[in-house]
């Protein structure tokens, strides 16, 4: 009798014991997991007693695997495993193997024969992955935590966002941690992992290696963990953020996925990824392309707002802040993101009111668009009873316009658009509001719809020190005749020069052989018999007082351009939207000529006032843009009168281009707000 009360009393035990609840969100992933609950509820028995860490780790992955399913599933088949490992191989035994166009030509034919791979519509993670997939990847990551270097120092918390989770977004679940570690560990860890430069720098090295190896593939379908080593996928940065971040996680790397959903100067937006440098800071950064924080001062420190895709679901993220029924930005409608904006930019929380009766939880801060007008990329916390909304981490020096949506998913503005300008004296931060109704009418002098571009800026400085050269002999010895002393602008350039001497052949070459960004380049002279002339380009002309300042004395000489480099025609092609980067051109005139007169184009974005061109300027008004006047140009400038005064504008060109961008006009000039003003 006894010994049976003790059986039963052992069995009641363990009951209990299996019995005994998880965490709230993970008895609620359980539920929404269905007939796969018993698969799930083997990884949480397999550590309960076991390890508290790793269990806790377990609540944490299936606890939020709800949020998580790929975009669209895939299975690749097992031949490109097999092609990525013989190109592993063959650069491995040969150093030179990337300069056989042939046996890449070969490559790119056996790569393109593979059956291309099959998808499926996915399912939730939490309806499908297995107990031995879910303690696999535990198993490897806390293995990864306990040995790699790079480690040592992280806490729990970041850990399980940094090293554990399985994904980092939406990408097809291909492989597990153990193949990717397979694929790539050897390659990251060349140079040793005692500072995360090193793995990071061995990646970019070993993926710019594979696709140069890969020149020769035509098809672009996706291949899972292999896509960053596929040419075509050059600009997929999010695709290439998300698997670089499976295949570090993989390797004992921290690393979290970041975006900004849009530029506060242009329409795209933007993904890369962040790794914790020795002092533990998140450092930024573009894979497979740079390490931390080399694309900072280019690229990175001008983004907009920025959010980081995490794991572990975020209670204020909009996801959970909406009223049902509300409709929410895609890109914000996740429950696994995070406001990061902070950490790039110096931030301001800001309240505002707001009137309209809709019934939304959430309104947002948008940023111009030329093809949508207006692209939310903040949002924040209606208060109904106050009847405003608070936005946190609003970052200086960038135009917000406060938006909400309406039923139907349209975006309308509920409030004036306004800046946040730091002043770098009084360290002050002032909110610049524009908009409002002041009466006042002003004339406009108009340059430009979009400003010059910070990349175009910089090329242009390679012209600095540039010379022309003039020769009797292509070999020369050659004279110098003219240097450009200083940047040029992004427009057309006369340089005039004292030059009484005919020479066959002129160069144009930059200081140091930097190469250089040049649109077009003319020559000119007075006219002779010998050769044949054409009328020059004409010169911006940007204010009245240049009118009718040409002068039909000098006459572009026309020449045989010499083959100086790839695209070296572009040079002469009478096309201002194609250019050549080359160390030098040339021209030969057949007989000797006298120059004593250059024109050039800098590499442009053509985004100046061009002549015979319809424009449309319009204002900020109450909500929405107003026209002002249409208009057709006839020289490189616009002058319109009473324009109302106090807010913001924006130029539209009605026949070509796209980059439009919204400014104020202060001083009698235009105050575009991008990246310059930071």
């Amino acid at each position: 009798m006894k010994t049976k009360f003790l059986l039963v009393s052992i069995s009641f035990f363990f009951f209990l014991i299996s019995c005994r609840p998880y965490p709230d969100k993970v008895e609620q992933a359980l539920i929404l997991s269905g007939n796969h609950k018993e698969e799930l509820i083997k990884v949480l028995e397999y550590y309960r007693d076991k390890d508290d860490l790793k269990f806790d780790a377990a609540c944490f992955l299936i606890g939020n695997m709800p949020y998580h399913k790929s975009k669209i599933q895939q299975e690749l088949p097992a031949a490109y495993y097999c092609y990525f490992r013989k190109i592993d191989s063959i650069c491995r035994t040969d150093s030179d193997a990337v300069k056989d166009e042939s046996l890449k030509r070969c490559l790119g034919k056996i790569f393109d024969s593979i059956p291309i791979p099959l998808e499926t519509q996915s399912k939730p993670d939490i309806q499908f992955l297995s107990a031995d997939y879910l303690i696999d990847n535990i198993e490897l990551a806390f293995d990864e935590w306990q040995s790699s270097a790079l480690l040592r120092q992280l806490s729990f918390d970041d850990f399980k966002e940094w090293i554990l989770p399985y994904r980092t977004v939406d990408e097809s679940l291909v492989d597990d941690k153990r193949t990717l570690r397979s694929i790539i560990f050897e390659r990251l860890t060349e140079e040793g992992m005692t500072d995360i430069r090193k793995p990071i720098d061995c990646y970019r090295k070993y993926v710019r290696l594979q696709k140069e190896m890969n020149d020769y593939i035509t098809s672009s379908h996706h291949v899972g963990p292999f896509d960053p080593f596929i040419p075509a996928f050059k600009m997929d940065c999010h695709n290439l953020a998300a698997r670089t971040c499976n295949y570090f996680r993989a390797c004992g790397i921290p690393v979290v996925y970041e975006f900004t959903p849009q530029w506060p100067d242009k329409d795209s937006k933007h993904y890369w990824c962040a790794s914790p440098d020795s002092n533990h800071v998140l450092q930024p950064y573009t894979p497979p392309y740079n390490n931390l924080r080399e694309d900072w001062d280019s690229n990175l420190k001008y983004v907009g707002k920025v959010f980081q895709r995490t794991f572990g679901a975020i209670e204020n993220s909009p996801y959970f802040l909406k009223n049902k029924g509300e409709i929410v930005p895609s890109y914000f409608d996740v429950a696994t993101i995070k406001d990061v904006t902070e950490r790039y930019h110096l931030c301001k929380a800001l309240t505002i009111p707001i009137k309209c009766n809709s019934p939304n939880n959430l309104a947002y801060l948008s940023f111009f668009n030329t093809k949508e007008n207006l692209m939310p990329v903040a949002w924040g916390e209606v208060n109904k009873c106050k009847r405003s909304v608070t936005f946190l981490q609003v970052p200086v020096n960038m135009l917000f316009f406060p938006t909400y949506m309406s039923e139907d998913g349209g975006l309308s503005c509920f409030g004036n658009p306004f800046i946040f300008r730091y002043d770098s004296v009084t360290k002050q931060v002032v909110c610049k509001e524009a908009g409002k109704e002041t009466g006042v009418k002003i004339p406009m002098h108009l340059l430009r719809k979009y400003p010059s571009k910070k990349h175009l800026d910089e090329s242009r400085k390679t012209l600095q020190g540039a010379h022309l050269l003039g020769a009797d002999d292509w070999d020369g010895p050659y004279d110098t005749l003219f240097v450009i002393k200083n940047v040029p602008g992004p427009y057309w350039q006369e340089y005039c020069f004292s030059n009484l001497h005919k020479y066959r052949y002129y160069r144009f070459a930059p200081k140091d052989g930097l190469p250089m960004d040049i649109a077009e380049f003319e020559f000119l002279g007075k006219k002779d018999t010998k050769h044949s002339y054409s009328i020059p380009t004409k010169l911006p002309v940007f204010s009245k007082a240049m009118e009718n300042v040409e002068s039909d004395e000098y006459m572009k000489v026309e020449g045989t351009p010499m083959k100086t480099g790839p695209l070296y025609s572009n040079f002469f092609d009478g096309d201002p939207e194609t250019y050549t980067r080359w160390g030098y051109l040339g021209m030969d005139f057949k007989s000797p000529v006298c120059v004593s007169r250059i024109r050039l184009l800098p590499r442009t974005a053509l985004n100046m006032i061009e002549p015979s061109q319809r424009y449309q300027l319009l204002y900020f008004k109450d909500g929405s843009w107003i026209e002002h006047a249409i208009l057709v140009s006839r020289y490189n400038y616009l002058d319109i009168d009473s324009v109302p005064a106090g807010t913001v504008y924006w130029l539209r060109n009605l026949d070509k281009g796209n980059e439009e961008l919204p400014f104020f006009y202060e001083n009698g000039k235009q105050i575009f707000i991008n990246r310059y003003t930071q």
